[in-house]
């Protein structure tokens, strides 16, 4: 009896007790589960650490976003570094305050190459500083050597000399070559024309300089024949002189000076228009018959800013030489309000002349006695530009590189004249 009790109780005992089991592994489930995130089993079971999987499960969206925003930053920065080209990353220098190193400005990249002018008047400066001197103003479609760059300025040649522009004003000129037989059939003929222009070294077309809005006129003085007819000196003077007067002939070469000054005046106006200039000649060759007040005539009427005059002198004493320019004074009876600008425009053509040539600087000589300049109804400047009588002189001015100093001397002085305002 005693073990058959026992037997009909462990049944019942054991079914409440599981019921009671349940019950509680049932309340900690729900406790667990308002107080705990649910763990990936399935990631465990994988045999993952949870110090990895577990934390990223967990982390706020916030976290996330800026430590993504710091990895996509640092991502940009690396990147533009690494895409820089070699010269441009930033040197070991010396480091500013916030350890950044500084650009030194007096540093240039050593480059040649040609420029375009890219703005409508473009200052020319003597040193890299926007309070530098003026040597000329250039117009867009002028082109300069530039030897070096830097963000801020360029080195370029200008009249031979070193100088500096803005950067931002100017860029590399690309020049096109044209496509030889472009559009054209592939006959026989073409072939052959095409094989030819294969054969040919195509040179492009020079681009043709943009008026810079002055005109100058030039003459050259004297002429085959002379005119020894009388004709006043100036507007209803009573004073007589040839109209057009024999001119010097070379004392070693034997070179005369209205040949000379024909050769030169030619090289002028070419320079001239180079740099954008209009340009008026008096004579485009020796057989002529003009006088002085013909000639200031033609400059007069032509509208033109300036007139120049070139001859070549001459003396008894073989010895002396050097360049000179002449113009009227300021108490000339005929025009004389035009002396002040007259004067520093005969100024500035003789010193270029002579730092161009090195010859001897004779400076400038005011007369009231001259046709060729009381004529004039426009600033004007007599070049006398050597002494034809002094044997070695006389030969430099027979060279064609001598020729292109005085030529350069003259376009420069020009340039500088008009960059002060005419």
């Amino acid at each position: 009896m005693k073990q058959q009790k026992t037997g009909r109780k462990l049944p019942r005992f054991s079914f409440y007790g599981m019921i009671c089991l349940l019950l509680a592994a049932l309340l900690l489930a729900g406790c667990g589960q308002s107080k705990y995130e649910a763990i990936d089993l399935e990631s465990i079971s994988s045999g993952e650490s949870g110090s990895g999987r577990e934390r990223d499960a967990v982390q706020s969206d916030d976290t996330k976003s800026a430590a993504d925003d710091s990895h996509v930053g640092n991502t940009e920065t690396i990147g533009a570094e690494a895409m820089l080209p070699l010269q441009e990353m930033p040197d070991s220098g010396e480091e500013s305050g916030d350890g950044q190193p500084e650009a030194s400005e007096s540093l240039y990249e050593e480059v040649d190459e040609v420029v375009t002018v890219i703005v409508d008047a473009l200052n020319v400066r003597d040193s890299d500083n926007p309070n530098a001197r003026i040597l000329v103003q250039l117009p867009a479609g002028d082109t300069l050597h530039r030897t070096g760059y830097s963000e801020e300025w360029s080195r370029v040649i200008y009249d031979g000399e070193t100088a500096y522009v803005s950067t931002a004003m100017v860029e590399v000129k690309e020049e096109e070559t044209p496509k030889a037989g472009e559009g054209e059939s592939n006959t026989p003929e073409a072939e052959a024309v095409l094989g030819a222009e294969a054969e040919a070294v195509l040179e492009p077309e020079p681009a043709v300089p943009v008026w810079n809005g002055y005109i100058v006129a030039i003459d050259a003085g004297h002429q085959a024949k002379a005119n020894m007819d009388k004709e006043p000196i100036g507007p209803s003077s009573v004073t007589l002189k040839a109209k057009m007067s024999e001119g010097n002939i070379g004392t070693d070469t034997g070179v005369k000076e209205h040949e000379l000054t024909l050769t030169v005046a030619k090289k002028l106006e070419a320079e001239l228009q180079s740099r954008g200039y209009q340009v008026v000649m008096t004579r485009q060759g020796s057989d002529v018959d003009l006088s002085n007040a013909e000639r200031a005539a033609i400059a007069n009427e032509s509208g033109a800013d300036i007139f120049l005059l070139l001859h070549a002198n001459s003396m008894d004493n073989s010895g002396v030489y050097g360049t000179l320019t002449m113009c009227m004074s300021s108490q000339n009876p005929f025009h004389p309000e035009l002396h002040d600008r007259s004067y520093r425009l005969c100024k500035k053509i003789v010193d270029h002349i002579c730092t161009q040539t090195g010859t001897k600087n004779r400076g400038v000589q005011e007369t009231d006695n001259s046709g060729e300049i009381n004529w004039s109804e426009i600033p004007v400047a007599v070049v006398e530009m050597g002494f034809l009588s002094n044997p070695d002189e006389d030969r430099w001015m027979q060279e064609e590189s001598y020729q292109d100093k005085l030529v350069s001397g003259m376009a420069g002085a020009v340039d500088s004249y008009f960059a002060e305002g005419n």
